[in-house]
């Protein structure tokens, strides 16, 4: 096994995770790879969807709720470079 296999194996599985999980709401991953670059291009519903993913892999009760909402968070950071420049620096004042 190489080592792009098992990663390509993992997304297949979350892939169909996903498809058990959102049913119609479903969307499909982006064919090509995304970067730093070119994450902006990423739907908001993918976005939501990376965020479901999340979710399950830690078992946390949800995306959004109290003080924390990762769905505007991933979405924010991932489409706009503003966001992220401003979220980046609060991580580095912090040490993080």
């Amino acid at each position: 096994m190489t080592n792009r296999e098992p990663k390509l194996q993992s997304q297949a599985l979350i892939n169909e995770a996903m498809k058990i999980y959102r049913g119609e709401s479903y969307v499909e991953p982006p064919k090509n790879i995304i970067d730093s670059g070119s994450c902006h291009t990423l739907s908001r519903q993918q976005s939501v969807q990376g965020v479901i993913a999340l979710v399950h892999a830690l078992n946390l009760t949800g995306g959004s709720g109290g003080d924390v909402d990762l769905y505007k968070l991933n979405y924010g950071y991932l489409t706009n470079p503003e966001v992220r420049a401003q979220i980046n620096s609060i991580l580095r004042q912090y040490g993080i």
